[in-house]
């Protein structure tokens, strides 16, 4: 198994793999991203195409391509390596499935084969047809239907129970998977009974989970299946299996907030969008998103709830570190103005406002601008969103909007907004290294090492009880060692490093290097020797305040024979640095 485990790995290019996830720019021999785990604007996350590895220096995430993969799409080792083995062309010999991995394959197949029985009952069956006909007249074509694979579950008490009986699934498996519940007199139901069915699908398109919007009377209008060993609400969103490609080549995703209204605007040409799956919005939703593209337009619904579940997308989405614009228009909701005109959506999402002009517009509808009260409060609420500006030119841009919009003076704005808490900023470090502190010693010694490691140029002036860092000293001998007999080859000196060095080794590799300094193998070489140097002048710096104390030691307890040793090793490490200064 081991041996296609690496088959597998070998075949699958990580920087193309996590590319269909993260955008990822060339830094020096590595590439670097937003990290996809955790909420970041700094770029923190680093892929080396050479190891095949990655590692987000902000939350310590990293691995190979197999881990990547599991922990980006929340799947399991045996599906990951299943389905990275498929997409590299690798037959993999059969291997016996753990329980958990039995139980989530039978939970797909009841989902695909309840979709199939839904999708026939909408689309050929007689007590799907006025279904079908209020999804026809709703303006969907039948090959949206089709593409979508809409359904409907009858109002009868268990026909999809016994469709999948007959498949062989036991009732203990159905109602693990939440399409039917047990019965107080005898037997399952189905638990969508009345309603038009939306299969939901995981982002590579298995379909994990349904919603259920009632047809006709009844409560609740939107139902979804239950959390489930392959469905975790929080963790998906409605179309995204649809949506991602489209959303990566416009660079800017649509967030509606029903099924309908993005199944027609997917019909409709804006293939960008995507929907919470009728319940609220989640951070882990918006984190899921954001993989695909920082930019989000929000188009909920423009009543007073969908107003509401807006400014909590908003403050989110911040969170998130989304760029946010918003759309405006007079119909109840996308669906509705899609109904009425397709041009219009399509100029809707395209003239979509920046968030801060919609927090103001719709502050000055709510309370208006007549009387001192209604300006009071219009500036308390903009100014709490207006605080949260980092950008110095973007506020004032702002203030001085507001300022306009409410006929009063910029000063008085800006000291309303200079009133309010500025939460601190706490973004990570950045991973290029500054040249000014290279006098740190533990940077320089990590940046040489690097050099070294990426560069594959290792210095012939310095040695490893240079580096103070016992782990640097560490690998820097074996480094030595392992090129005495062979040419540097990272992952085969990978395998030589004992346990407790890999993690070091792997920020060694990863950690970003100016572009300048590795365009050519000159400039690589001068910047080598320059920082070796300088380690070779700070250890002998060291050397000597240590030396000039003992001197004094020695003189107090006038130990003239210590005394005299310690003076020649002083003069010669005195004129060791002179040499050393003039060489720079």
């Amino acid at each position: 198994m081991d041996s296609q485990i690496e088959q597998v790995k070998s075949r699958t290019d990580i920087v193309g793999l996590i590319s269909g996830y993260v955008s990822l720019k060339k830094a020096g021999r590595n590439y670097k991203g937003l990290c996809p785990f955790h909420n970041e604007k700094t770029s923190s996350f680093m892929v080396s195409p050479e190891r095949q590895i990655f590692k987000c220096f902000g939350c310590s995430e990293g691995g190979d391509a197999l881990t990547f993969f599991q922990k980006i799409e929340g799947i399991d080792f045996s599906e990951a390596l299943a389905r990275l083995a498929e997409k590299a062309g690798v037959t993999l010999k059969e291997q016996k499935a753990n329980p958990a991995d039995k139980q989530k394959e039978v939970l797909k197949q009841i989902n695909q084969k309840a979709a199939e029985f839904y999708h026939f009952i909408l689309t050929k069956h007689a007590s799907g047809r006025k279904a079908l006909e209020y999804l026809k007249d709703r303006g969907l074509t039948e090959k949206t239907i089709k593409d979508w694979q809409l359904g409907y579950c009858p109002d009868s008490w268990d026909n999809l129970a016994k469709f999948l009986s007959k498949k062989n699934f036991t009732q203990t498996d159905l109602i693990r998977s939440g399409l039917v519940l047990p019965s107080q007199r005898q037997g399952v139901y189905d638990r969508f009974r009345k309603r038009i069915i939306f299969p939901i699908r995981d982002i590579s398109g298995t379909v994990v989970a349904f919603s259920g919007r009632i047809f006709g009377e009844g409560e609740p209008k939107y139902l979804n299946s239950p959390d489930s060993l392959i469905f975790n609400k929080s963790n998906n969103l409605f179309g995204l299996d649809l949506a991602k490609t489209e959303i990566k080549k416009a660079n800017q995703s649509v967030l509606v907030e029903g099924n309908l209204d993005a199944i027609s605007s997917y019909q409709v040409g804006v293939k960008n969008v995507v929907a919470p799956l009728g319940t609220a919005l989640t951070e882990k939703q918006l984190t899921l998103l954001k993989r695909f593209s920082e930019n989000l337009v929000i188009s909920f619904d423009q009543d007073k709830s969908g107003v509401s579940a807006a400014k909590r997308a908003i403050e989110m989405a911040e969170q998130v570190g989304m760029n946010i614009r918003l759309t405006n228009f007079a119909e109840k909701d996308p669906d509705e103005l899609i109904r009425k005109n397709p041009t219009l959506w399509k100029k809707a999402v395209e003239e979509s406002s920046p968030i801060y002009d919609y927090i103001i517009d719709k502050a000055v509808k709510t309370y208006g601008t007549n009387t001192p009260e209604a300006i009071r409060k219009v500036t308390s609420e903009v100014a709490q969103v207006l605080v949260k500006i980092e950008n110095e030119i973007t506020r004032s841009h702002y203030e001085r909007l507001l300022a306009k919009v409410l006929g009063v003076s910029e000063d008085s704005v800006v000291k309303e907004v200079g009133k309010k808490q500025r939460p601190s900023s706490l973004e990570p470090q950045e991973m290029i290294i500054n040249r000014q502190k290279l006098g740190n010693r533990d940077v320089l010694e990590s940046y040489l090492l690097s050099l070294i490691l990426q560069t594959k140029n290792l210095p012939k002036k310095i040695n490893s009880e240079d580096f103070e860092n016992r782990s640097f000293s560490n690998i820097f001998q074996l480094l030595q060692k392992f090129t005495e007999t062979q040419k540097l080859d990272l992952k085969s000196f990978q395998k030589t490093l004992p346990e407790e060095l890999e993690s070091i080794f792997d920020e060694l590799t990863l950690q970003e290097l100016p572009s300048e300094v590795l365009k050519d193998e000159d400039k690589i070489s001068q910047e080598i020797e320059t920082c070796a140097s300088r380690l070779k002048e700070v250890n002998l710096r060291a050397r000597l305040k240590d030396l000039t104390l003992s001197i004094k030691q020695a003189e107090i307890s006038k130990e003239n024979e210590k005394l005299a040793s310690l003076e020649k090793e002083f003069n010669q490490l005195s004129k060791n640095l002179t040499i050393l200064t003039k060489e720079k």
